[in-house]
């Protein structure tokens, strides 16, 4: 008995000595910063009622576009279905998407009973054809 517990106190130890603390996780807008696409931020779009597209949906951010207009929207925590959507329509006030505004989420196409409600924080104008950050994966060396 006195050894099984000595092996359980060595095994433990060794866990606690491995795990290493886990660097903080970006989220939202922090995972873009000193992204050149990311632009300042806006009060206001006023293009509401005719989003074209959305894109680069994650858990805290998507681009909304609206012709060759771009947006880095971010939402509150807790939209979990932002990352899955595949349908998604704004809720503002005025006509213009301002912060405090929400993104309404549809994970699957025609899912009215499975729709969420995402409340926007904050607005970026967002220029793909900035190109992305050094050392991002995926990037074409001129």
């Amino acid at each position: 008995m006195k050894c099984i517990s000595l092996a359980v106190l060595a095994a433990t130890a060794l866990v606690a000595c491995s795990t290493a603390p886990a660097e903080p996780r970006l989220r939202g807008l922090e995972k873009y910063a000193g992204d050149p696409r990311l632009g300042p931020e806006t009060r206001s779009v006023c293009f509401a009622s005719s989003i074209d597209g959305f894109s680069l949906n994650e858990r805290e951010t998507v681009v909304l576009q609206e012709g060759r207009d771009q947006y880095m929207v971010e939402v509150t925590a807790g939209c979990t279905d932002l990352e899955y959507a595949e349908s998604i329509a704004v809720d503002s006030h005025g006509g213009c998407l301002t912060p405090g505004d929400s993104i309404i989420v549809a994970p699957t196409l025609g899912d009215a009973f499975g729709s969420s409600r995402c409340l926007i924080r904050e607005i970026r104008e967002w220029n793909p054809k900035a190109g992305k950050p050094a050392g991002t994966a995926g990037e074409n060396p001129a």
